[in-house]
């Protein structure tokens, strides 16, 4: 009997325990929070150095605002995982205040997952295709206002000139509508050429080119790809034709100059949305802004084979030179 009991007392002890270090273990790895602190999971749609800009940003500004970060998921530009990925972080999500999507991928699947929590998006390249509105939607625009472009190329072209622009008007019409009203308060004719393919890119430069004094490039997936973008800057720097667009990364392909969001002090414009949006039930979107801070972005190396004096905008705080 005595054997029994102590066998007894002894398997409790093992069970109690066993529960002892599974609770001990679970304790390091939740992320308990902080009496009023708020928790932010972050969902990124792959690994690309702008949207870790961004990240940094936001992470920085929240720092000693009561606002953790919970997590940060990489969806890895991948479709089907992210599915997996975004539909795991609902199935076994803890508490979570608010999701910030980097990309266009994060922000689809995190919209179509999780319709009751403040989800502030941001990094997605003509965000007006996509139906990224809610309730509980706030999103920063990935481009500088057309307004904000056009008096850039005011200060480098100056007034009373011809710029052209290829568009697809399913993708990128309600830019152009947009851009005809401002082109004309800032004194530019904007020549318009619209197309249907990738194919009509290179015909449509040349048929234009010998009637522009510059190339505005808008985020168009019809006029802007991996095949189109080289014939555009050689052709442009032949005949010695200014290109402006809002991407760096055109840019350093040989476009002369970029307007561009500021991407670190977007993830500090996104944190100060957050901040906003988590100090109050009530307030569960603030709709699309535009981003606070830009950056110029200028290839000094077209700027010499066109010949075109950049001396005026170099001296900027906010312009990086390329190389």
């Amino acid at each position: 009997m005595q054997k029994h009991h102590k066998f007894y007392s002894f398997l409790i002890f093992s069970i109690f325990w066993l529960i002892f270090n599974f609770l001990i273990q679970i304790s390091f790895q939740i992320p308990f929070a902080i009496a009023g602190e708020k928790l932010v999971t972050i969902v990124r749609s792959q690994q690309i150095s702008a949207y870790n800009e961004v990240i940094k940003g936001f992470e920085e500004r929240c720092k000693g605002e009561n606002i953790s970060i919970k997590a940060i998921y990489d969806l890895k530009g991948d479709v089907e995982e992210g599915k997996r990925i975004v539909q795991n972080i609902k199935i076994n999500k803890l508490q979570t205040n608010l999701i910030l999507a980097v990309g266009v991928l994060a922000t689809t699947l995190v919209k179509e997952q999780f319709p009751d929590i403040p989800i502030i998006f941001c990094m997605v390249i003509n965000h007006e295709r996509f139906n990224f509105q809610g309730v509980n939607i706030t999103g920063i625009s990935c481009e500088a206002s057309v307004e904000d472009q056009f008096t850039i190329l005011k200060e480098v072209l100056g007034v009373h000139k011809n710029v052209g622009v290829i568009y697809d008007p399913i993708k990128t019409g309600k830019i152009i509508s947009e851009a005809i009203l401002i082109a004309k308060k800032l004194e530019f004719n904007l020549i318009q050429t619209e197309i249907t393919s990738e194919k009509e890119v290179t015909s449509a430069i040349k048929n234009i080119i010998s009637k522009i004094d510059a190339l505005w490039i808008v985020p168009d997936g019809t006029v802007i790809t991996k095949e189109t973008i080289d014939g555009i800057i050689k052709l442009t720097q032949k005949h010695r034709l200014p290109t402006f667009c809002t991407s760096p990364a055109i840019v350093k392909a040989g476009a002369l100059v970029s307007i561009s969001p500021d991407y670190t002090y977007m993830g500090i414009q996104a944190a100060q949305l957050a901040q906003t949006l988590l100090s109050s039930q009530a307030i569960t979107s603030l709709g699309v802004k535009q981003p606070d801070r830009l950056k110029l972005t200028i290839n000094t190396q077209t700027a010499e084979i066109i010949g075109v004096n950049l001396s005026s905008i170099k001296s900027r705080p906010e312009v990086v030179l390329y190389p």
